[in-house]
């Protein structure tokens, strides 16, 4: 080992045991920190380095096993997931490009289960570890909350040595997240590929990487860890001027994150069972979700596009959808309303920041809602991917649905993206037989865990795991762009073949009624008695609306329109004539 390398390793040890306090260096202790500064970014960056190896493992007494386990019953008894941190040791190994091997150990770390529905028992006193799980851990617990721990809390002799606890660092995190490969990748790479995609772009997204995993002596196989979305990853990507804003976490409560309405917003408690669609993660004492509640409250009002982009840094947005579209998650933002942060900055222009994209890039495995991996949506469609219903979210049907504002921009963006390397088999295949090379080997699991049973272990690229192989996702994502950014005949004058019409509106829930289909009449139109209400043409075989943009001019009736491009007439009978020829619409009183 170098003199370099040597006083590297000094270094963090130092950090490590008396832990990387994040604040202005005394004059003088400057030099000090400022090495440990360096040490500790150094080491992130080796950490979340595709060329460097990483081994992690979490040693931890059965004891402190069976707490988790217990942990576990006990919250899913009330409905809850439990935020207590179990004690563990932990080694981090890191193996350079140059072959020069690192070990950092952690002592005292605290260890909690990760995720929500990934949730499950996973251990009894007979079987031992019988399941993989998602785990957290936090280099800052200091297990003295006593109605946690009761009689095992630990007694700090001195404030300093607790206060050194609460504010040690690794890599310069404050916590750490481990998944295990749920979904079945048998590439291992698509998620951190993903948001290195995101990143590649101009999007904030966590850093990831691979790493092989040991716990309590067993070898759980190939995990990705996570750089979790929290205030330290705002202060590394955000410039001084546009941190201290509230950042929240986008989930599902009773429903997914709509931007419809200002209700379920707040704190999460694990202990009163009480969760929100939009989790508050910073300023959680002093915030009163104005900026939030802002942006709900204007997306379903009267709405401009100069009021848009005072709310939204739109740039950003329309990069985040693009970038999200190619990568086909149906259990994103757009398609399923979870899966992301929004936060927002003092100054205004909220940012979208993308989480939770283990379902990307043609991942099928337990769960595909469009039945080709969401390769052959469309773009600026109307229709949320996951469940086929209409899109309720406003924030994309303003911007980059049919007929919202920013919809050339997008589909710029979109063809900008698709023609870059993060499109082509060659690159991925680049990445991949990188993660190869180092993992490889280590894929197999050392001992048969139950819930992973089903899964393919060897790291390949054949489609073996029953997923979409990368190659036919983009083949069939890029194919499905080109015609929806180059359709054959530009609408609104494209007809409708093969017309299969209905009226959608308010009065249907926006869902297909058979009492509300089209009759074909013998000048090839086609039409239908109405009352009024808010409504939209729908042909279901081309999956394609047609509203207020449609109507022709010489139409005999005052209707109104709002900001989804719904026609809304008022009460009054009316026949409502649509020509799949030139797909207009004209309504004219009965």
């Amino acid at each position: 080992m170098n003199t370099y390398i040597r006083l590297f390793s000094l270094i963090l040890s130092a950090i490590l045991l008396f832990g990387c306090v994040r604040q202005s260096p005394s004059a003088e202790g400057s030099a000090a920190t400022e090495a440990s500064v360096r040490a500790e970014e150094t080491l992130y960056q080796q950490l979340f380095s595709l060329e460097c190896k990483i081994a992690l493992n979490l040693r931890m007494e059965e004891s402190e096993i069976a707490k988790l386990q217990a942990d576990y019953e006990y919250y899913s008894s009330i409905g809850s997931k439990s935020p207590i941190y179990r004690m563990a040791d932990l080694d981090v190994t890191i193996t350079a490009p140059d072959g020069t091997v690192s070990t950092y150990t952690i002592e005292q770390v605290g260890v909690r289960m990760k995720g929500n529905t990934s949730r499950t028992s996973f251990y009894s006193a007979e079987d031992g570890i019988y399941n993989l799980i998602h785990l957290k851990i936090s280099f800052q617990e200091t297990f003295d909350n006593e109605e946690y721990y009761g009689e095992d809390a630990l007694k700090w002799s001195d404030a300093d040595s607790r206060n050194a606890r609460k504010n040690r660092t690794f890599a310069t995190l404050e916590k750490l997240d481990i998944r295990w490969n749920k979904c079945n990748d048998s590439t291992y790479i698509r998620e951190y590929y993903a948001y290195e995609m995101f990143r590649d772009a101009g999007v904030l997204a966590p850093r990831t990487n691979l790493a092989s995993v040991d716990w309590a002596g067993l070898h759980c196989g190939v995990f990705t860890i996570y750089e979790p979305v929290d205030k330290v990853f705002l202060e590394r990507n955000l410039p001084s001027e546009q941190q201290g804003g509230d950042l929240y976490k986008l989930g599902w409560t009773s429903c997914g994150a709509e931007f419809t309405a200002v209700s379920s917003i707040g704190v999460e408690d694990e202990d009163t069972a009480q969760f929100y669609t939009y989790d508050l993660k910073t300023n959680k004492k002093t915030s009163t979700h104005e900026s939030l509640i802002a942006l709900i409250t204007a997306l379903n009002g009267n709405l401009t596009q100069e009021t848009l982009e005072k709310l939204v840094d739109v740039d950003n947005f329309l990069t985040f959808a693009a970038v999200s579209y190619l990568l086909g998650n149906p259990d994103d933002l757009r398609s399923n309303y979870n899966n992301c942060y929004v936060y927002f900055p003092p100054q205004g222009g909220c940012v979208f920041i993308p989480y939770d994209y283990d379902r990307c890039l043609g991942i099928t495995h337990e769960w595909d809602p469009t039945g080709n991996g969401v390769s052959t949506d469309d773009p600026f469609s109307l229709v949320q991917n996951a469940t086929g219903n209409r899109q309720k979210n406003p924030l994309f049907l303003y911007t980059v649905c049919n007929g919202g504002w920013y919809q050339q921009a997008y589909a710029e963006k979109l063809q900008t993206l698709a023609d870059s390397k993060w499109m082509t088999e060659e690159y991925f295949l680049s990445v991949f037989q990188q993660a190869l090379s180092l993992y490889g080997g280590l894929t197999q699991p050392g001992s048969d865990f139950r819930n992973s049973r089903d899964h393919q272990t060897a790291m390949t690229t054949d489609g073996s795991d029953g997923n979409l192989t990368f190659a036919a996702y983009i083949t069939a994502k890029k194919a499905t762009l080109t015609q929806a950014l180059n359709p054959t005949d530009p609408a609104p004058a494209d007809p409708v073949t093969d017309p299969d019409l209905y009226i959608r509106a308010e009065f249907t829930g926006w869902e297909v009624w058979e009492d509300y289909a089209l009759t074909a009449q013998e000048d090839g139109t086609y039409r239908i008695a109405l009352t009024g209400g808010t409504l939209k043409v729908y042909d279901q075989t081309s999956d394609r609306w047609f509203g207020a943009e449609r109507i022709t001019a010489a139409t005999a009736v005052s209707y109104g329109t709002d900001g989804h491009t719904n026609i809304i007439l008022p009460e009054g009978q009316y026949w409502l004539i649509f020509d799949p020829e030139t797909a207009l619409i004209t309504i004219v009183s009965q």
